[in-house]
């Protein structure tokens, strides 16, 4: 059977399309409403996912992150003030404690440090100190009511895990409740300056929902480009 350069590029076109997730991580049930850093003296929270639960859903591929979700247990309006997101990598692992090989606590203010890999992109993806959430029945099962859209962060799980760092550098944030599920091999978290004492948690880990792509390979991208140019040179050859 004889197929045409032009299906073959349209096949390849198709199969580097990128499909958009949005996936709640960690994937255990809730356990229970419980703080992170919009208040409460907390300042800063560190949180890892590893790497496979987005290598899972785009092949191993790189993905792009576009917004972080969370599901509020209060209902409320909410002025996070300067709530900072920054996303980047860390090679601690999830689940365990900082002897391990787990999260330290992490610097107060931000910067990633100690957890951040510095060898590797670390970034700011939210940062709107004029954003207020309303939220109107609240549900631990509910994912769409507060939903944090920033800078898109590219991020390769075959590198190591995602590191979500949390600022609130004023400890007037209004206290917000959101649902944590069990800490596990999927993601746990550290504060800094809560009302509970700095700490690691491998225990907890507050859930959120990412909405995701694939993003095709530059190798991927060259040979597209490459069969998309053979396909306009017949084209332009039978013109």
């Amino acid at each position: 059977m004889r197929i045409s350069l032009k299906a073959l590029v349209l096949a390849g076109v198709l199969g580097a399309a990128a499909s958009s997730f949005a996936v709640v991580f960690p994937t255990g049930p809730h356990a229970a409403s419980n703080f992170i850093p919009f208040g409460s003296g907390t300042t800063t929270m560190h949180q890892v996912f590893a790497s496979s639960l987005f290598a899972g859903h785009s092949g191993g591929l790189p993905v792009r992150i576009d917004s972080i979700g969370f599901a509020p247990g209060l209902n409320g309006t909410f002025n996070l003030g300067q709530v900072t997101i920054n996303l980047g990598y860390t090679q601690a692992i999830p689940g365990v404690n900082s002897g391990g090989g787990g999260l330290q606590v992490p610097t107060a203010g931000g910067g990633g440090g100690p957890n951040r890999d510095p060898n590797l992109p670390f970034a700011t993806f939210y940062n709107n100190p004029n954003t207020s959430f309303t939220i109107v029945a609240a549900s631990s099962n509910n994912f769409s009511e507060m939903v944090f859209v920033g800078t898109p962060f590219v991020y390769d799980p075959n590198l190591g895990n995602l590191l979500v760092e949390i600022v609130v550098p004023s400890a007037n944030n209004t206290t917000l409740h959101v649902s944590r599920a069990a800490g596990s091999s999927e993601s746990s978290r550290a504060y800094n300056t809560s009302r509970f004492g700095s700490a690691e948690s491998p225990t907890t880990a507050t859930r959120m929902d990412f909405n995701f792509e694939p993003v095709p390979e530059p190798a991927t991208m060259l040979a597209l480009g490459a069969g998309l140019a053979a396909l306009a040179a017949r084209r332009r050859r039978k013109a």
